[in-house]
């Protein structure tokens, strides 16, 4: 059976890229499971996250090539988005750190909102469809299923978490298609998630404050943030530490520490962490801890060993090359083909980024696509 555009995995993109797809195209989604409004439904956390309203590309996303990203959020960016959501009368209100979410803070009143705008633009959804290869033929596309079921079609876009988020199930498919399609990938890594320390912390486990954490490479400073910030035996959390893991990774990159192996080294040997703790404060446990460094006025440090597992990851770093794709997402060797969100090589901050990211790759994908 033929399609206009056939897109593959659904996830928080496809239904805003579903949405904005040209009436008169034939459309079909093919899902791996069963329930593909309970992961759009985890897209969201379940509270209903939508932006934020302080978006600085440079600074909230981590990148190879700036411009591309800043062309994409130029034809959608946080501002179309609440305008969606105010001409559905869909409140929105503001968190702290400039957070978006719907004022209800009930994540089904988006999903039904994106349901009912997606069912009035005409598209087959077909569920339990286990995508196993996607061949080109000149310009058409032929996605064969688990079962031999073959599609073809002129446009294919690809949506997906990938490593990252295992538990509601994430697929690792699209990167050996992309592959052999000629694409270049470069190897993901662990973003957004805890680090690990040589020093031990189960004295101070799940005690928490904000402050001022700094990134230390001997005596240079990579990164600093203001945040709550946890303890947790020999590891640390919460989202200040989520950017610190990204920011860590990025920068180990950009010196040419390339391999894991050798990152791995290069923090045992020279990465530190820097903490400014207010006295006043801090709780009683926290304080003792650090009794000794907190009487002489000093500043916290200790020395970082990892990131945490993968199982851990709230997102996937790295994937698609984007100088590999125009400003519409679609591959510039591969006339149709596109990708949207995570596969992309594009990592965000904590403060749903990511989330703009979804909405802004889709619109501008399914915006390009003609009948």
């Amino acid at each position: 059976m033929n399609y206009d555009v056939i897109i593959v995995w659904a996830w928080a993109a496809w239904m805003f890229c579903w949405i904005n797809l040209d009436k008169n195209l034939t459309k079909l989604i093919l899902e791996k499971t069963d329930k593909p409004w309970m992961k759009v439904l985890l897209s969201w956390w379940e509270r209903a996250n939508v932006s934020n309203a302080d978006i600085d590309v440079e600074r909230d996303y981590f990148w190879q090539n700036k411009k591309a990203l800043i062309s994409i959020f130029k034809k959608y960016n946080n501002w179309d988005i609440q305008s969606f959501f105010a001409e559905n009368w869909i409140n929105i209100v503001e968190e702290d750190r400039w957070r978006l979410i719907l004022e209800s803070g009930d994540s089904k009143e988006l999903v039904n909102l994106l349901i009912k705008k997606s069912k009035d633009n005409n598209c087959d959804l077909r569920i339990n469809s286990d995508v196993k290869k996607i061949k080109k033929q000149e310009n058409i596309y032929e996605i064969e299923l688990e079962n031999w079921i073959k599609y073809k079609t002129r446009n294919v876009i690809i949506s997906s978490w990938w490593k990252s988020f295992f538990q509601v199930w994430t697929t690792w498919e699209w990167y050996n298609f992309a592959k052999d399609l000629g694409l270049n990938l470069i190897t993901p890594h662990r973003a957004l998630c805890w680090l690990t320390t040589k020093k031990d912390f189960k004295e101070l486990s799940w005690s928490s404050m904000e402050l001022w954490l700094k990134l230390i490479d001997n005596k240079k400073e990579i990164y600093s943030e203001f945040w709550p910030f946890l303890f947790t035996h020999f590891w640390i959390s919460w989202p200040i530490v989520f950017n610190t893991a990204t920011v860590l990774w990025e920068y180990l990159n950009s010196i040419n520490i390339n391999s894991e192996e050798d990152k791995i080294k290069y923090i045992l040997e020279n990465i530190k962490i820097e903490l400014d703790i207010n006295k006043e404060k801090a709780t009683k446990k926290i304080v003792k801890f650090f009794d000794k460094e907190l009487e002489n006025d000093e500043k916290i440090i200790f020395w970082l060993q990892d990131w945490r597992s993968w199982k851990e990851a709230k997102a996937t770093g790295w994937g698609i090359d984007i100088n590999e794709l125009d400003n519409n997402m679609q591959s510039k060797t591969n006339k149709g083909l596109y990708f949207i969100w995570e596969v992309v090589d594009i990592t965000w901050k904590t403060g749903w980024f990511n989330l703009q990211w979804a909405w802004s790759s889709a619109y501008v994908a399914a915006k390009n696509i003609k009948k």
